[in-house]
């Protein structure tokens, strides 16, 4: 266990739903009940001195090109000393609900822009790239994997080129699963974690940088 941030840094989650987790965006220090509000209330916790910053930009429905749209609006102005990005099941979501495709083509190209301003911007900052997944509690959403499969991937092998971090979500909550947890207790509809999904997340996020 270590105090990986240093004094008075800032972190800054970047993602759709399951970052925003019911934030009030009316105020830019919410932190939602999420996976972010944990890690945030984990570390302050153990660090009470630390003055580490912690920010959530997440907003609910947002593809890779919401993100890049908002880049200047919502990641800049925070100047983040470590940034964590979760996105990518809503470029799959929509294909089936919308009929909104995103190739993959185009979505390593948006990827790889945003982790590549990211990286432009703020050099010393590190990255955490979290997997996007998908938990078999929706039987409606199996055919989800088709275009979902190809887009981990994606993101597997950018996060090995331009990331720090890169959390394999979808293999810790297999695990999570083969050490006890029902699907169910994860993830109510296989996209958005319940409260133990987003603590185990959280928890997982600590260990990768070592506070755990």
């Amino acid at each position: 266990m270590k105090e990986y941030f240093k004094q008075g840094a800032t972190v800054l989650f970047y993602g759709d739903s399951i970052t925003d987790a019911s934030r009030d965006r009316e105020n830019p220090l919410h932190m939602g009940q999420g996976y972010a509000k944990k890690i945030a209330d984990i570390y302050t916790a153990l660090y009470p001195n630390s003055d580490v910053k912690f920010y959530n930009r997440g907003i609910g429905g947002n593809r890779l090109s919401d993100l890049l749209d908002r880049y200047h609006e919502d990641v800049c102005p925070v100047k983040p000393d470590f940034v964590s990005v979760l996105v990518g099941i809503n470029d799959t979501w929509r294909r089936y609900d919308r009929g909104l495709i995103v190739t993959e083509a185009e979505f390593e190209k948006q990827y790889r822009d945003l982790l590549g301003r990211i990286r432009l911007d703020f050099p010393q900052s590190p990255i955490m790239v979290i997997e996007p997944f998908l938990l078999p509690t929706d039987p409606a959403k199996t055919a989800y994997w088709e275009d979902l499969t190809p887009k981990i991937e994606i993101v597997k092998n950018l996060a090995k080129e331009m990331a720090d971090f890169y959390l394999p979500s979808g293999q810790l909550f297999d695990e999570a699963m083969k050490d006890g947890y029902s699907p169910f207790q994860l993830s109510e509809d296989g996209v958005h974690p319940t409260n133990t999904g987003h603590a185990y997340l959280a928890v997982k996020w600590l260990q990768m940088v070592g506070v755990l």
